[in-house]
């Protein structure tokens, strides 16, 4: 090769790799950026479900998520959560996103309601307990998946065998959420006939304490969640339902069946797969508010058969041919 074709060689080939770096940044810059609001934290396994399903749902070669956790459940104060929120907003406007994922009640009321009314940016929430009509949000560009947890459902099929089964206590942590629930569930389940008591419990000997109460005063304990009550032992947990158990405990929470006798549960992946799924088509081109607000689909059936046998809870086998069992 002479010194003229050599030099001519080279300037090329630097030409070619100059314009494939300059292709690669372009794909880089194109990805799309979403922040993803979770209220709660990572640990707390209905976020870590919701986390998965829009992580899954936005791989990493198409998209850059920017995940913010609000912690909520461990420091439901309104002061704490009112300036975690604010915190938030000021990091959204730093990350300047294409697109905003938000799951559950508390980023929809502390940082979507009151930041995010007039703005462009679309915004889709999940994990949005039954309704989110008490919100503002008819001045967002706004979507979004209502959660729905199947508790008549549960109350129905325990009642086939229960019969005589009137009298329930939810018994559930003091949160923004379930306080927002407790009227729902009261209108929900005395439209099928139950007579409801709720206990809201800040800590883990008033829960204690409303369990067994609850087993000598019921027909049925609705367990709810746990994730916000202090102090939770799992083991003391274990141990006083074994020693007070007399009525049927049931959840709707996968999380919560080594306390349950039977569950009808929620799958809280669902939520953060179908928001991603409304997020993709958004960053399309799609306006979100074309996009229907929709609700959770999927559920499944658990047995803890160590607590069915206490209480002589004996599931037919149309039942126990859906279950999960739990031991």
């Amino acid at each position: 090769m002479g010194v003229k074709a050599g030099r001519y060689y080279h300037v090329t080939l630097l030409a070619l790799l100059s314009m494939g770096l300059l292709s690669c940044g372009q794909q880089v810059s194109e990805k799309k950026k979403v922040v993803y609001v979770n209220s709660y934290h990572r640990g707390f396994p209905p976020s870590d479900q919701i986390t998965e399903g829009v992580y899954e749902t936005l791989p990493a070669d198409s998209f850059e998520i920017v995940a913010h956790f609000m912690d909520t459940k461990r420091n439901p104060s309104d002061e704490y959560i009112k300036n975690r929120a604010a915190e938030i907003r000021d990091s959204i406007k730093t990350e300047d996103p294409d697109l905003l994922i938000v799951s559950d009640d508390n980023a929809v009321k502390y940082l979507v309601e009151p930041y995010f009314q007039d703005h462009p940016l679309p915004i889709v929430f999940c994990g949005v307990n039954w309704t989110a009509e008490q919100y503002d949000l008819t001045k967002c560009n706004i979507t979004g998946i209502i959660e729905l947890l199947p508790v008549s459902e549960s109350v129905l099929t325990l009642k086939s065998y229960y019969p005589g089964m009137r009298k329930l206590l939810v018994l559930n942590e003091n949160t923004t959420t379930s306080r927002k629930t407790r009227p729902l569930l009261d209108s929900l389940l005395s439209h099928i006939g139950i007579s409801v008591t709720q206990k809201l419990v800040d800590d883990f000997e008033a829960w204690k304490a409303a369990f067994m109460y609850g087993n000598d005063s019921f027909d049925v304990i609705y367990l709810q969640t746990r994730g916000a009550i202090k102090d939770w032992d799992h083991e003391e947990a274990l141990r006083v339902i074994d020693q007070h158990i007399n009525v049927p405990l049931f959840t709707c929470e996968d999380f919560m069946m080594p306390y349950a006798v039977f569950g009808l549960t929620q799958v809280s992946k669902e939520q953060g797969i179908r928001a991603a799924e409304s997020a993709k088509k958004i960053l399309q081109g799609t306006d979100p508010t074309s996009i229907p607000i929709s609700k959770n689909q999927m559920t499944r059936v658990w047995i803890n058969s160590n607590l069915a046998e206490k209480i002589g809870f004996v599931p037919d086998e149309a039942l126990l041919s859906k279950a999960r069992i739990v031991e």
